[in-house]
């Protein structure tokens, strides 16, 4: 099993979401509200958007969150990730506001490997906002689920102390990491530190699961000829639906 759960981190690490349809088209990244919208407001976001900007955004995690590379840390892939299509998507909805993207983090990092990456970026500038990718590596690991919810804590409160609205983002969506780890603690522990002030879990795998289940992107169950395609696709549609979950909590900071 522990062979078997090593392979699949590979696979999962190095970023290669596939598909059931490759299209572009806007309608295919259509999300449900619930997954789009984000139940606390980001009031840090709102004054930089208010202030004319500029919009500093920190996004930090493993593979998917940086990017397809291979063993040896270099891109396999020009396909931008999921981050990139969200300041896209921002810069799209709110063009006269500049907004900046750091992109931290690498292959099969947990989130206590990423802990000083936040640590030492909160050091050198001001962001608004602080994106945190993590829980697939713990889970295929086995790593204790309350020493994750620590560092979660450590981290969320040094990025709330500095100014910044956070959101967690959660595991992409496998049948097989669901079947072969206990994902629901690390899930429990995502949702836990989420309830702290100023942070919103941002729900990549129920919202993936859906699209799964409708047949619009599905991880697992494509031919190896439509991954290029299905990457670009799954990256643009979580971008963007990511662009208006955050631009939701903005909207509900001004009422």
């Amino acid at each position: 099993m522990c062979r078997i759960l090593s392979g699949l981190l590979f696979v999962l690490l190095l970023a290669a979401p596939l598909s059931s349809r490759a299209g572009s088209e806007a309608g295919d990244c259509n999300a449900p509200d619930e997954f789009a919208t984000a139940d606390e407001s980001f009031a840090d976001v709102g004054a930089a958007i208010a202030s004319g900007g500029p919009v500093a955004i920190l996004a930090v995690g493993s593979a998917t969150t940086v990017g397809s590379v291979n063993r040896s840390g270099q891109p396999t892939s020009t396909t931008e990730a999921f981050p990139g299509f969200m300041l896209h998507a921002l810069e799209a909805a709110l063009p006269a506001i500049k907004f900046t993207l750091n992109v931290q983090g690498g292959r099969g990092m947990t989130a206590e490997d990423m802990l000083p990456l936040i640590e030492t970026s909160l050091k050198q500038q001001h962001y608004a906002l602080v994106l945190w990718q993590t829980g697939t590596v713990e889970a295929v690991r086995g790593l204790r689920p309350d020493a994750m919810q620590d560092v979660l804590q450590d981290g969320v409160q040094r990025a709330r102390d500095a100014g910044a609205d956070v959101v967690l983002i959660d595991p992409q969506f496998s049948r097989f990491l669901r079947a072969n780890t206990d994902l629901d603690a690390y899930e429990g522990v995502m949702q836990q530190v989420a309830t702290m002030p100023g942070v919103v879990l941002f729900r990549r795998f129920d919202l993936m699961r859906a699209w799964a289940n409708d047949g619009r992107v599905d991880l697992e169950r494509t031919a190896a000829a439509d991954r290029g395609k299905a990457l670009d696709l799954l990256n643009r549609c979580l971008g963007q639906t990511l662009a208006r979950f955050i631009l939701s909590g903005v909207d509900s900071a001004r009422r």
